[in-house]
This record gives C-alpha cells, structure tokens and sequence, in this order.
C-alpha cells in the first residue's frame, strides 16, 4: 500500500525528539515504529516499539533524545527501486513501513506491508484473572466484583476486553470465584464484544495463577495473563511481541513506581555524616499484574493447589530459564483502594474518551 507524503508527519520524527514522545507517535500510527530525520530531512535511522524497550531496560531514560536508541541502518529503498520491490518478501521479514527516498535521502513516501485495517487477528489466548474479593474497596465491593466497577461510564472489564479487541485478540478466558455469576451476566460469550469468552470458576483460592493450571488444554500457543482490575493504555499485544522475539518463558510487565522519603536520608561512615539527602524519591520497577507465558511452563504450575505468579517466577528462576521484563511505559494504574479507583474516574476521560485508542 502506496502512503503518501502527507502522511510522512505520522511516521517521523527529528532525531532530538525525546523517546517519551516518540513512543506517543508510535501508539498513534499503530505500525510500530517511526523513522528518525535529522535537520535537513535527511532520513538517519528508525525507532521501533522494541528498540525503545530495550534502551529503557539498558538505562534509557524518557526524557534521552531519539539517537539514543534509534538504529542507524533501517531498511530503505530508492524511488528506482520501489518498482522492483518484493512486498510479500517484505512482509515475510516482519517489516511492516519501508521509506522511499529521494536523491537526497530524503523520504519521498511510504510502502506498507499492510492495508490500512483495523489490528489483524490474533489467536493466543488472554487469561483474565477477576475472581478477586477486593476487600480494600469495600463497601463498594459488597455486591459486585470489583472488575464490574464502573470507571468512566463503564466497569473497568469491559474496558479491558474492548481494548484486547481493538488490539486484534478475540479468545479469552475469565477466571471468576467472588460473585461469579454477575460476571458470567454481563460478559455472557463474548459476542456483544467481538469475543470468544470462556470461564473457569474457582471454588476455592487458587493464588494468582493456580487456576490457569485448569486451562492447560486450552493454552496451546503463547498467552498472556492479566488482573481484572488494571487500567492502562499500553497496547496487550506489544507484550506478546516482546515475549515471542526474546524468546522467553515468562515475561513480566515491569510498570515503575516512585516512593518518595518523607525524611531527610543521612549518608555515613561509621557514626560520621558525610552527606544528607533532603526527601529523595527512589523509582523501582515493579510486576505490573501483566504477564505472557509460553505454554510449557504449565508443567510447573501443581494442579489443585494455591500458586502464585511470583511462587512460578522463582522456579524459572532458579532453573535459568528465560525470564523477562518488558518496561511499561505508558499510562498504568493498579485499581486496588479507593484513593485508586477515585484517580482512576479522573482520569478516564482524558485517556479513552478519545476514539477509545
């Protein structure tokens, strides 16, 4: 498909534009990646969602410009050479946007691999964990499961399976246990939302990921495992990119958190103060409750038994099996008490009110 050079604003970028607005224009193109001009509009590299990713787990910061992760050496094609370009070829490679550049290197316009459609199928499953009792929200949660709690103008799940819809997933599976049977009523089979859903219910605890022990049969290609009670613009389908091109077992959704010392922080030596540190903030990256598994560890998983998803990770662990962390840089917030889900109304608006993108 033949993109036009009115559209070139949507594909790249200068090279000092900082990654934090960079991976902006990435969610908006939805193709992945953008291509990296320098002052004269000279086309200097590209940064794909995945380069990005990479940089930030290398110490990459948001505010570091595009040069910082981009790479210097995409794939381009001459306006000569457009004519004889295989796009099945192409395709086959996983490139999605190639540049046509001019004599002077300049983008003269695009080819893309694919039509302009809305995300293509995609048939890993989901497993959507919403069986928890959400105690730190009652009395709201008295009579209704948390993940029915309205954000917006609508419970938090269905926000999360519109969104796995937009992004091409259409099989997904709920794991329920507290009031069930509202769930199982307004999701019904998944039709109303352009999904296949199926459940599993729990009659007793089984931890955060015991109950996917029962869907074995069912999880057949790599899948992702998500909290019922999340709100987050990130696109579920980088996750699952990042998974299968690291080739890991077990990836986690690293989301980064900030405490703030309330308190001055002494430094010393010995019983000597060589420096004090006036209320610093310290960032981690924490599990963000969003996780792609390949189907094999399973196998780790006992059946029957409570198991968490941090009881998997330390058995992976200590086998020295692939296990890692894609950076969530996007919106993200964990619904857990009201201060969460007071925040979360606020800020629905201005996130998925927009063309729900």
């Amino acid at each position: 498909m033949f993109i036009d050079k009115d559209k070139i604003n949507l594909f790249s970028a200068p090279q000092d534009l900082s990654v934090r607005e960079a991976m902006r224009l990435i969610e908006a193109n939805k193709k992945g990646l953008i291509f990296v001009v320098n002052a004269d509009d000279k086309l200097v590299g590209s940064v794909s969602d995945g380069d990005i990713r990479r940089g930030i787990l290398n110490g990459c910061q948001l505010d570091d410009s595009l040069s910082v992760v981009m790479n210097s050496n995409p794939f381009t094609v001459s306006i000569q050479e457009q004519k004889t370009l295989d796009m099945k070829q192409i395709t086959e490679q996983g490139i999605k946007l190639v540049p046509v550049v001019d004599a002077q290197g300049k983008i003269h316009h695009f080819l893309s691999s694919e039509p302009e459609k809305a995300s293509p199928t995609i048939e890993n499953p989901v497993v959507l964990m919403v069986g928890g009792r959400g105690i730190r929200l009652e009395p709201l949660t008295q009579n209704i499961p948390k993940p029915l709690l309205k954000v917006g103008n609508k419970p938090i799940l269905q926000t999360i399976l519109e969104r796995l819809h937009l992004f091409g997933f259409r099989n997904v599976y709920l794991c329920t246990n507290y009031l069930s049977e509202h769930i199982e009523e307004f999701c019904g089979d998944g039709s109303s939302f352009g999904l296949n859903i199926h459940y599993f219910k729990e009659d007793k605890k089984l931890g955060t990921i015991g109950a996917v022990k029962y869907l074995e049969d069912q999880l057949k290609l790599p899948f992702l495992v998500m909290n019922g009670d999340l709100l987050t613009s990130l696109n579920y389908k980088s996750v699952l990119d990042f998974h299968i091109e690291n080739n890991a077992k077990l990836t986690i959704g690293s989301a980064s958190y900030e405490a703030k010392v309330p308190y001055g922080v002494l430094q010393t030596e010995g019983c000597h103060v060589t420096s004090i540190l006036e209320k610093p903030s310290y960032s981690f990256r924490i599990s963000g409750g969003i996780y792609a598994l390949s189907p094999e560890v399973l196998s780790h998983i006992p059946k029957g038994n409570f198991y968490d998803i941090t009881d998997l990770m330390d058995v992976l662990l200590r086998e020295k099996q692939p296990v890692v962390a894609f950076p969530i840089e996007e919106y993200w917030l964990d619904i857990g008490q009201h201060q969460d889900y007071e925040k979360a109304n606020l800020d629905y608006k201005n996130l998925f009110n927009k063309s729900n993108r």
